[in-house]
């Protein structure tokens, strides 16, 4: 009937005003939970004070580990067991837990007692603290029948339930924190709320509404409250006057009778206020006293007067000490805790001892009893004599809170004086006080099994003070602690001091040889793994060394998988922690077995060898992995090998969950054919003797997975290899059961699959037209056209005898080859070609407004024989005859986009896009328009296809190959994400096997054989005075702003102050004429003097082109060359299109 473990940590530990600051800070929201590690069971927790705004970092270890759970917090606040922040993060990691938030599947839940965090009755929560299950029976018995409420008074409601003819009482009731604390006698250790307790909340749900507990709340003095305002209270008689109701759990009050009328109260404002009268103050100087050593100490008395468990109580007393403070050199006082007392007159010592000690007061133990027993009462309604004694649950309460608090104690006084005893049945008088010495050593018990004339009796003893000593001579009188002669000790932990309890105070347990061999196996074997236990010798059959049964269980934890060895010795499993000789029952008898630890730590570090990212938990000897790793690089299968090859059996396959893996490796079969544009691929994919699905293995790679949902319930596992072979061809193939189509643009994936073949896997039956499309593999050469002006470079004839294959297989590409080698020349070689071939030639030219006339020029130089005509401009012509008269119709995107209706009615032969990242966006109307063209031949010119993302390729093949890359969504969520964001490597290799015979892109690097040299002259200038010195004064003026500006804001907030500053000293540079100032410069400029001088002395008869980013700069390039008479032309962003070609030609 306890408060889970993490709570009781909480009321044991805590103050009452920690506990009270904990609470409001968890019921304010204040508690983050930060980082959760469900392997080793911790959490750390980001928590904000309740009275400043500072944040604090709440660490908790060992969760699930009731004995050893621990916690440290950073703030300066934590100088005792615990501090508020800790107490908060514990109540939210508590509430988490019980919500099933954190996912441990390690909680157990008794129904004596369980908390429902909610403020009233909330169909929400309870569906959430029960399972589907119980929740839809509980439904369903209140369609027949009904929880019988037997009382329902005081915010608490007790019921029956008959459930299968048998009944189950419950109780619910609100607690101090306004949730619910609710009991049952029906087994569920799974979730917080079982069936009677579901029926029971969903019975006065319904009934009743949420709010129904605050209805049977005892409310007597706000009603009268509300009364009071009509000259009533709840004493009179109401009937026909007055009506309550509740309102989001409040009551109000409304008046029946409509002549009552509020009675007038004199009003605070009314009346009079008593007249402060101002006194001076005299102050007057205290002459300063020297200060004294301080005599008076406070002593600690252990009581054995207390005649029901735990058979003593802790006093403190109070007098004057001797100097050592080993003894009190008079009279003693004994102080009253339930009181206050002054404690100035003692020493920092003995402050924190007084504080200990009140906590060891039976009022504490009260009050943590109640809490942990809320139902029962036990510590103040069960006890009605003296001497009746606790029952065995309120004993463990008591126990577990007194026995942490007593050792820290101890600890912290042994070695000391002033510590006493008073013995039972000794009124309490200095004269009765004897002294006791408090050891630091920690002590365990130990067992004899002594073999009598038909009994068997067990023994305990225990090694204290250099003696060995019987159980049974503890002169304590209590099995919480030991004392003998005098001295004090403490057992080892809270679990010994169960262990001996169980033999307090006879100090030995007899029974009967017909009975040794149940005790043998419920009570001595328990015994033997953590206490040394000797045997009678006629009770041993043998002592020897064994060699130990080693097989591996599997468990799940979170997002690990637990590889658990059990070592057994003689069918008997050991643990890490147990003692190194194993006792074997065998018949009335036992074997001891010593442990073979080298044996069992060989297989440990042969299981660590097989992964490098195995985590060893030595407490348990279990190695952890996380569920990634042991799906990657094939490891689960090396993993079932090894173990087969160590025959090392593996059991717990069935219990898993999440990781419950299938130990067969995947069978495949594929079967391809071909159809006029697609081909058609039966896979039989085999587990073992499961069947899996298209469309299960399309989803797995949807999800990233690399394994698949068997029929069985396992989980088959898609190795390394196999994605690596496959993964595209699923990827890219439609369909969901035993069958994929892919496009005709896939070829290099059936292309790949064919050379990478296994003939027990693949077979290809793909007839003339995979013979075909392989043939079309080997680009074949053909004659340049005799109307072609001009030379090609060798990496240009490449580049026209790949046009030419696209055209064969009637597929669109995009040729993407660095600026500047002439694909412009390539696309016009194969134009004259197309012609030349086929007697006539409709293209369309579709490109940016500033390179209209750079086709022109470029048809003009090597294609003369080609008739244009350009489609642009306010007077163009919307004629179809002018379209039919000319081989290339050449237009600009802007143009397209508005005359698409008339050019949409146009046959094309051949439409090519020049620099086609205009049409990067889908959506957008150009690229609409683009794909509504009709050609039959399309192509795509681009040295940067791919500007800004992956996304950018998709809307140009879409446009060339339709439904190449699937959908937009498809290709989103397959490749562009995975590539962009995750930086995925196989997605990004699957993406370039499919693009790979669309795209031909040569560098300039790559090509360079085949180009002139390049000479290149960098001019450096040296800044003269004038310049020199605005240079300087500009930049130290932005070097301070910008230190400034980071100082104040951060870097990231200072990007534009750099910015501006790095534009201002570039435009210096040129010349600080140019600067956007109110005040203007004069021109002082290095760079204009050097490049007039490079004009005049080494330009001679030949052009030059002139280049500057600043618009400024070219103002002050052309005063200049006027000056020197040069002519030029000049031309920048707003010059119109045929005023810069009228520029380029004269």
């Amino acid at each position: 009937m306890a408060l889970p473990h993490l709570l009781k940590y909480v009321y044991t530990h805590g103050t009452d005003e920690v506990i009270r600051r904990g609470k409001k800070i968890h019921a304010i929201g204040f508690v983050e939970l930060v980082e959760y590690d469900n392997l080793f069971a911790s959490a750390v927790f980001r928590v904000k004070d309740d009275s400043y705004s500072t944040f604090y970092k709440v660490y908790i270890q060992k969760i699930n580990d009731p004995q050893h759970v621990s916690m440290r917090c950073a703030c300066p606040y934590n100088l005792g067991d615990i501090c508020r922040h800790e107490a908060a993060s514990l109540f939210q990691l508590q509430e988490m837990l019980d919500k099933n938030l954190l996912k441990t599947g390690m909680s157990k839940y008794d129904q004596k007692h369980t908390v429902a965090k909610m403020k009233h009755i909330d169909l929400k929560t309870l569906r959430l603290l029960s399972s589907q299950t119980t929740y839809q029976e509980a439904e369903q018995y209140l369609r027949t029948s009904k929880a019988d409420i037997e009382s329902a008074k005081e915010e608490t409601v007790k019921a029956t339930v008959e459930i299968d003819g048998k009944s189950y009482k419950v109780i619910i009731k609100k607690n101090e924190e306004r949730n619910f604390d609710t009991s049952s006698d029906y087994e569920d250790v799974d979730h917080p709320l079982n069936l009677p307790k579901m029926i029971v909340f969903l019975q006065l749900l319904n009934s009743h509404g949420p709010y129904y507990f605050d209805s049977i709340r005892n409310w007597d003095k706000e009603k009268n409250k509300l009364l009071e305002a009509y000259g009533y209270s709840l004493s009179d008689d109401l009937k026909g006057k007055f009506e309550f109701s509740y309102k989001d759990g409040k009551p109000f009050l409304r008046v029946l009778d409509t002549s009552i009328k509020r009675v007038n109260t004199q009003t605070a404002a009314s009346m009079s206020k008593p007249v402060v009268v101002q006194e001076e103050v005299y102050t007057e100087a205290l002459p300063k006293q020297e200060t004294s050593v301080i005599t008076h100490r406070l002593g600690l008395v252990i009581n054995f007067n207390k005649k029901n468990y735990p058979y003593f109580t802790i006093d403190a007393v109070s007098g004057e000490a001797d100097e050592n403070a080993d003894v009190f050199s008079g009279k003693v006082e004994k102080l009253d805790l339930s009181k206050y007392v002054e404690a100035e007159n003692f020493n920092e010592d003995d402050r924190q001892m007084l504080n200990a000690v009140r906590k060891l007061q039976e009022q504490e133990i009260s009050k943590y009893i109640s809490r942990n027993s809320p139902f029962s009462g036990i510590w103040e309604n069960i006890i009605h004599q003296e001497e009746d004694d606790l029952p065995d649950d309120t004993r463990t309460l008591v126990r577990e809170y007194l026995f942490p608090k007593l050792k820290k104690l101890f600890l912290s006084i042994a070695g000391k004086g002033l510590i006493f005893q008073l013995a039972k049945g000794k009124p309490f008088r200095t004269s009765n006080l004897q002294q006791v010495n408090i050891s630091s050593d920690e002590i365990k018990p130990s067992f004899d099994i002594i073999k009598n004339n038909g009994s068997i009796e067990i023994k305990a003893t225990v090694k204290a003070g250099g003696l060995l000593l019987d159980l049974k001579d503890n002169e304590a009188g209590t099995p919480i602690f030991y004392l003998y002669n005098h001295q004090l000790f403490s057992w080892k932990d809270q679990h010994t001091s169960e262990v001996a309890e169980n033999f307090f105070p006879a100090g030995a347990q007899k029974t009967n040889f017909s009975d040794w061999s149940n005790v043998l196996q419920q009570q001595v074997l328990p015994l033997t793994k953590e206490f040394k236990v000797n045997f009678d010798k006629s009770l041993l059959q043998e002592i020897k060394d064994g060699k130990p049964d080693i097989s591996l269980y599997l468990a799940e934890k979170g997002d690990y998988l637990l590889f658990q060895p059990i070592f057994s010795y003689k069918g008997f499993a050991t643990t890490a922690k147990e003692r190194d000789e194993v006792v074997v029952p065998s018949g009335d008898k036992v074997i001891i077995v010593h442990r073979n630890r080298p044996a069992e730590q060989e297989f440990i570090e042969k299981m660590q060898n097989l992964h490098s990212n195995f985590i060893y938990q030595e407490d348990s000897q279990a190695l952890a992995l996380k569920g990634i790793d042991v799906l990657k690089n094939n490891w689960f299968f090396l993993f079932v090998d090894a173990m087969n090859e160590m025959k090392t059996p593996v059991f717990g396959f069935d219990a898993l969950k999440n990781f419950r893996f299938n130990t067969a490796r995947p069978s495949t079969k594929i079967f391809i054919n071909s159809n006029t544009d697609w081909f058609d691929a039966k896979i039989d994919i085999v587990f073992g003797d499961q069947q899996v699905s298209v469309a299960e293995v399309k989803r797995a790679l949807a999800n990233k997975q690399q394994f698949v949902q068997l029929g069985d319930g396992t989980l088959g596992i898609l190795p390394e290899e196999w994605l690596k072979k496959y993964s595209l061809l699923f990827r890219v193939g439609e369909g969901k059961t035993n069958q994929l189509k892919l496009s005709r643009f896939h070829m290099s994936v059936i292309d790949e699959l064919y050379e990478n073949r296994d003939e027990n896997e693949l077979v290809l039956k793909l007839e003339e037209k995979y013979e075909n499309l392989k043939e079309f593999n080997t680009i074949k050469e053909i004659d340049l056209p005799e109307e072609l002006q001009g030379t090609l470079r060798p990496y240009q004839v490449s580049g026209y005898h790949w046009l030419n294959y696209l055209s064969e297989v009637k597929w669109g590409g995009i040729l993407a080859d660095d600026m500047g080698l002439g694909k412009t020349v390539q696309a016009l070689t194969y134009m004259q070609h197309f012609k030349n071939v086929n007697g006539k030639l409709q293209a369309m030219v579709v490109c940016p407004t500033t390179l209209i006339y750079n086709w022109e020029n470029e048809i003009k130089k090597f294609t003369p024989k080609l008739s244009y005509y350009i489609h642009h401009g306010a007077t163009r012509s919307r004629d179809k005859e002018k379209f039919a008269n000319c081989d290339v119709i050449i237009t600009t995107y802007g143009t397209l986009r508005s005359d698409i209706k008339l050019l949409m009615t146009i046959g094309l032969d051949y439409l090519l896009l020049d620099e086609s990242q205009a049409i990067k966006n889908p959506l957008s109307k150009v690229t609409r328009a683009a794909s509504l063209l009709n050609a039959k031949h399309r192509l795509c010119m681009s040295g940067t296809p791919l500007q800004n993302n992956t996304f950018d390729i998709f809307a140009q093949m879409n446009f060339l190959n339709p439904g190449m890359l699937g959908s937009m969504e498809f290709f989103r969520q397959e490749f562009a994400i995975p590539i962009d964001k995750f930086g995925e490597p196989d997605r990004k290799e699957h993406l370039k096997k499919i693009l790979y015979p669309f795209i031909l892109r040569r560098t300039k690097e790559q090509v360079a054989k085949d180009l002139p040299d390049k000479t290149e002259t960098i001019l450096y200038c040296e800044m003269e005075d004038e310049q020199r010195s605005i240079y300087e004064a500009y930049r130290n003026d932005y070097r301070n702003q910008i230190l400034g500006t980071i100082e104040t804001q951060g870097i990231h907030r200072s990007q534009l102050t750099i910015l501006q500053g790095l534009m201002k000293l570039r435009q210096i540079c040129d010349s600080p004429a140019i600067l956007n100032e109110t005040d203007k410069y004069e021109n002082h400029s290095i760079k204009l003097d050097e490049l007039s001088r490079e004009i005049v002395e080494n330009i001679g008869n030949h052009k030059a082109l002139v280049f500057s980013q600043f618009l400024g700069m070219l103002a002050l390039i052309r005063g200049r060359l006027d000056q020197l008479g040069v002519k030029y032309e000049y031309f920048d962003g707003s010059t119109a299109a045929p005023d810069r070609e009228k520029a380029i030609q004269s």
